[in-house]
């Protein structure tokens, strides 16, 4: 009399063979997902990608024919039944369409391991499940659920922080530089704010002067009146001077130059200038701007026109403070600004190059 088991052989042949089928799908569809979209691509190159000596179209279609192949190998091995030649051949194709497109792969991956576990659960008896189960190791059982689940988590975090520049925009920040300066493309808002509230200020000036005279006139004042109510605004005058001050001082722009993106999915755009404050102080600043969020990115300035950040003289200024908008990075009093030639967009974790600006 066979000894029965965690799942009846029947249900866990059609058990796995439906996983399997998921699984081949799952990969699948993440191969054309790839092979539909450079950017994707682009994306993959971030991981164990950047290793082969492809771009462009042919990084497209060898990631993604390969990862298809991959699949189709590990589903193959495992589709008859589950030995340990067939795990190995299973675990090195699945292990390869990993390092091709990475993040993409783990849902496949997932579905392949639960394939195992399902032939797995047709051969356990269930006496071996009472023998070593939960209810005789309590503190096993539970040491290794946590372990688990704390695996499960990170990956999960790990997978969300990798693929988040798919669909994370990032944050704005519209900041002003608080001063003029010559020869900017356009203003800063902060300047502009400005110069609108010292245009309209003679207006709130002149309005108690004209409410004033017609008040005189109608009331018939005589001359010593009319002096009289003219006081206060002669007094008011001195005031309005302090009250529509523009900023003190004007800045300079020591160079500029526009942001770029290094291919069709770490995407760049807006200006880049190097501007000396009335202070003398330096500050870069990334202007009408725009670049592909990514984990762990920085601002660097380099002596390399191409954006080389490991050149002698660059210098890491600070981790990035916003992905859309106006922002700007104060650049160390102890450095000559004119000696660099780039503003470096910089994800330090995978050493890949979002974006720069050639500064002249």
């Amino acid at each position: 009399m066979n000894e029965p088991t965690l799942l009846s052989p029947e249900r866990a042949h059609t058990l796995r063979r439906l996983l399997l089928a998921l699984a081949i799908l799952a990969g699948l569809a993440a191969s054309v997902f790839v092979l539909a979209s450079q950017p994707v691509t682009d994306f993959l190159r971030e991981g164990p990608a950047r290793l082969l000596p492809f771009e462009g179209g042919a990084a497209r279609a060898v990631l993604g024919i390969g990862a298809a192949l991959a699949t189709i190998v590990a589903g193959a091995a495992l589709w008859r039944g589950v030995s340990i030649a067939s795990v190995v051949v299973a675990v090195i194709s699945v292990g390869v369409g990993f390092l091709l497109i990475h993040v993409l792969m783990t849902v496949a991956i997932g579905l392949f391991a639960l394939s195992v576990l399902a032939h797995v659960g047709g051969r356990t008896p269930r006496l071996l499940l009472v023998e070593a189960g939960p209810r005789r190791y309590p503190l096993r059982w539970a040491a290794g659920g946590v372990v688990v689940a704390a695996a499960l988590v990170v990956g999960g975090v790990v997978s969300y922080w990798l693929a988040s520049p798919l669909w994370d925009e990032g944050t704005m920040l519209d900041e002003g530089l608080g001063f003029e300066v010559a020869g900017m493309p356009t203003a800063s808002p902060t300047a502009a704010a400005a110069g609108a509230a010292a245009t309209e200020a003679p207006t709130a000036t002149e309005a108690p002067t004209e409410a004033a005279s017609p008040t005189a006139t109608d009331a018939g004042a005589s001359p010593t009146a009319a002096s009289d109510t003219e006081t206060p605004t002669a007094t008011a005058a001195p005031a309005t001077p302090t009250a529509t001050a523009a900023p003190s001082g004007q800045g300079s722009l020591i160079s500029m130059g526009e942001l770029m993106g290094a291919d069709s999915f770490h995407t760049g755009s807006g200006q880049v200038l190097l501007v000396r404050a009335p202070d003398g102080s330096v500050i870069l600043r990334f202007q009408d701007y725009e670049v592909r969020n990514g984990p762990d990115l920085f601002i660097y300035l380099t002596p390399d026109p191409g954006g080389d950040v490991f050149a002698d003289g660059a210098i890491e200024l600070s981790e990035i403070r916003a992905t859309r908008g106006n922002v700007n990075y104060e650049v160390p009093a102890d450095v000559d600004p004119s000696t660099f030639r780039a503003a470096v967009i910089w994800c330090k974790a995978f050493a890949v190059l979002f974006a720069h600006a050639e500064l002249e």
